[in-house]
């Protein structure tokens, strides 16, 4: 059965906005670049054409999964005497931000005892109010995989198909200082985000007999001696986002 996620814009602009994507269209270049192996002469541990991480079928699932919320309009952004500062960076984008400012600071004292107070919590406003059908819930990430970002979101997850406002992201930028700038392009992935179907689950713990310990010493074995493709032959699902 196909769901649909809505994306409301709540907010009037002079001119069209860039609307949040499916995440698949927004491929890394570096992983479209990479090879699928590393050299036909390296083999991994079971003998096999040693592969690169673009053959993982998991990893790339990830970066390509859901929704990805785009930033409308470039961000330069610094500090100037321990406060935020968005640059204009000529009289248009002036006129842009004066519009619609984007970027807003959480007080430090809202982090103090986290792994992360040190750093100056910025917060992204978005125009999009996000629903989703009864019953399911959006999880909200940094761009997965993507460690080249100048930008961390914080994670969450959102009920948004009772909660009727626009969802706003905590994130912080580790290299931004005073008069140290750090620029966010407009179009850039901000924020990925996953539909979750909010089941009831509890846990279940099974400690394998021998006879278990074969049956998966033998599936293990199987799966290193075909390793080519054989998750995405005998386990991967397709996934469909549009």
């Amino acid at each position: 059965m196909t769901q649909t996620i809505k994306f409301e814009l709540t907010q009037k602009f002079e001119q069209p906005i860039i609307p949040p994507v499916a995440t698949k269209r927004l491929t890394p270049a570096w992983l479209k670049k990479m090879n699928t192996g590393v050299s036909k002469h390296k083999l991994d541990e079971w003998g096999n054409p040693m592969q690169t991480v673009k053959k993982c079928v998991p990893f790339v699932d990830a970066i390509t999964a859901g929704y990805t919320l785009l930033t409308h309009i470039d961000l330069n952004l610094t500090l100037v005497n321990d406060e935020l500062r968005v640059v204009f960076l000529d009289d248009e984008h002036e006129k842009k931000l004066k519009e619609f400012n984007p970027v807003e600071t959480h007080p430090r004292l809202q982090v103090e005892g986290t792994p992360f107070e040190d750093f100056r919590i910025l917060k992204y406003i978005t125009p999009w109010k996000i629903k989703v059908p009864d019953g399911w819930s959006l999880l909200f990430l940094p761009p997965m995989n993507q460690f080249e970002l100048s930008y961390i979101p914080l994670c969450g997850l959102v009920d948004s198909d009772t909660y009727d406002g626009v969802v706003n992201f905590p994130f912080i930028c580790p290299n931004i200082g005073e008069g140290i700038h750090v620029m966010i392009p407009a179009g850039s992935p901000f924020i990925q985000i996953i539909p979750v179907k909010r089941d009831d689950w509890k846990e279940e713990i099974v400690v394998y007999n021998e006879e278990q310990y074969s049956q998966h010493k033998e599936y293990r074995d199987n799966m290193h001696a075909n390793k080519k493709d054989y998750y995405r032959k005998n386990s991967w699902q397709k996934k469909k986002y549009t």
